[in-house]
């Protein structure tokens, strides 16, 4: 068992993050819950970031600061937990920030139910159509105290951004170190960290708010990510997949009802690799026809259209045409879905949030 020198080890790795990471340092320090180490990992960083952790780290001895040649943020997160001495690890995007009371909340509800995982909400931050918009993901307050009740539950959280992001919550660090968990070098590094954690997990305990603001997109950046490879977009996505029914079969669960739920994750990943088909410029029109073609075809794809079960009317309608496996339909809907995405943000915001954010807009 490690000997804690403190109750938690705040991870962030840091890359080119200049006009942010004063901000996100600040958040941290100003939590009202203080016993905790805070490790700035500087990653090679090519701009001044490696000189602010350096001149936080002197303002307070809390603070300590890696420097290292770049290698991702996969790697950086490594570095430090290897040297990190806390009970329990939390995880923060060095350009995001959080509310003051966030640490206290995640702490107090992890020592209150002895949960090796606890999980507090994102509230997700859009600039837009040259509008601010914010989209809270509040979880319900929520506590699976067996690992019989983690395996019921779990598929819940598969489609939100509650369960595969490493940010947002509390881990028990002798888990990772006791099965010498580490982030891969892979494209999803933390949905593969975390697939891996749950494997271990007992007990989650899910904290209401969001207090941990999660940026998406700024003044300047660009609408929405493009992505060039969609063969290797799915294959990835077919990866992660692969990784929740190792965890499923680890776990020793064969429900039928639960893995249903499981195959929806499956189908709406499929949906996202639709619309990066039918709204990527670098093909023409017979190669994205093609594509959805294949991936309609997938084997796995076969198999979840047989069993996915979706409980709501919206993804009922969604995966309607790929049910029937109709490549023109599929690509009229990833058309339209894509258009909303790319020119009428604001419009794709509000009509998807509950779907793609499974929350509410916050009000300025």
């Amino acid at each position: 068992m490690t000997e804690y020198s403190t109750m938690v080890s705040i991870i962030v790795p840091v890359y080119k993050v200049a006009a942010y990471l004063p901000k996100m340092i600040d958040s941290v320090l100003a939590q009202t819950y203080t016993d905790f180490e805070f490790w700035l990992i500087d990653d090679g960083s090519p701009d001044d970031c490696g000189e602010i952790c350096d001149q936080a780290a002197a303002k307070d001895g809390r603070v300590k600061v890696i420097h290292k040649e770049n290698g991702g943020a996969a790697s950086a997160r490594n570095a430090a937990m290897k040297v990190a001495k806390g009970k329990y690890f939390h995880f923060i995007d060095s350009d995001d920030w959080i509310e003051p009371h966030m640490l206290e909340l995640l702490v107090t509800a992890a020592e209150k139910t002895n949960s090796c995982l606890a999980i507090t909400g994102i509230c997700m931050e859009y600039y837009e159509q040259g509008k601010n918009r914010s989209y809270d993901i509040s979880p319900e307050a929520v506590t699976y105290s067996t690992a019989d009740e983690v395996y019921a539950n779990a598929d819940k959280y598969f489609s939100g951004r509650l369960l595969f992001q490493p940010v947002s919550k509390l881990y028990l660090a002798d888990i990772i170190r006791d099965k010498h968990i580490t982030f891969p070098k892979t494209m999803w590094d933390d949905a593969h960290f975390n697939l891996e954690y749950l494997k271990y997990v007992t007990s989650i305990t899910f904290v209401p708010g969001a207090p941990y603001h999660y940026f998406r997109s700024r003044p300047g950046s660009e609408t929405a990510i493009i992505f060039s490879d969609v063969d290797y977009l799915l294959q990835k996505r077919k990866e992660i997949f692969d990784l929740i029914l190792e965890l499923y079969a680890y776990w020793g669960v064969t429900d039928s009802d639960r893995l249903a739920r499981v195959h929806v994750y499956y189908m709406s990943r499929l949906l996202e690799g639709i619309v990066e088909i039918a709204r990527n410029p670098n093909l023409v029109y017979r190669a994205k026809r093609e594509k959805i073609k294949n991936a309609l075809h997938l084997s796995q794809t076969l198999e979840s259209i047989k069993i996915a079960k979706p409980d709501s009317i919206t993804m009922k309608i969604a995966f309607l045409p790929i049910k029937m496996r109709n490549v023109t339909l599929c690509f009229m809907m990833g058309k339209i879905i894509g258009f909303l995405k790319n020119n009428m943000s604001g419009i794709f915001l509000r009509m998807f949030s509950k779907v793609v954010h499974q929350g509410k807009e916050r009000k300025a």
